[in-house]
């Protein structure tokens, strides 16, 4: 279980004061954090430099004593920052087989011949519904808390969600193809 918001509400208030609270903090949230950039981003580089952007973009905020809720500030950043990353690509290369760039990125990571099936599955699912299904899969976020990160009506975020995970069942009931 990924740590809870009070404990990182108190991280975040004494960043400024506790040099072991960023340290604590990063050492926990890392790896949630990734996922969720990585699920946007689709490549490992670009997931990492967007988590390590997002924590040097919290160090410099001066309002972190405000934030009410630390997990959801935390992966909204994370998500901000992998969409800008993916936004400011140069010399994207466009490929309309996911199972092939999924591959290729499983291969170039030595993750062996192919993507797993759930990156497959993952993969044929848009960006947004990417985004959706990390944060209430990985970051284990609300509906309403993913709806204030995405700028979507709660209701909209529960939909695609389930639509999401439709697709992905259907995926998997065809014996990924």
């Amino acid at each position: 279980m990924p740590a809870d918001v009070s404990w990182i509400n108190q991280m975040l208030r004494e960043l400024r004061n506790n040099p072991d609270a960023f340290t604590q903090l990063y050492g926990e949230m890392k790896k949630p954090m990734y996922a969720v950039a990585y699920r946007i981003t689709g490549n490992r580089e670009d997931a990492e430099d967007s988590v390590a952007d997002a924590f040097l973009g919290i160090l410099r905020k001066e309002e972190l004593g405000t934030v009410r809720n630390g997990r959801a500030y935390l992966f909204q950043t994370v998500r901000n920052e992998a969409l800008k990353r993916l936004r400011g690509r140069e010399n994207l290369i466009v490929c309309e087989d996911p199972e092939l760039l999924l591959a290729e990125e499983s291969v170039l990571a030595g993750g062996g011949d192919g993507g797993s099936d759930i990156e497959i599955a993952m993969g044929r699912l848009s960006t947004e519904d990417r985004q959706i299904v990390s944060l209430r899969a990985e970051a284990e976020l609300g509906y309403a808390e993913i709806a204030r990160i995405t700028g979507l009506s709660t209701a909209t975020v529960f939909r695609r969600y389930r639509a999401a995970i439709r697709s992905m069942r259907a995926f998997f009931a065809r014996g990924s193809e």
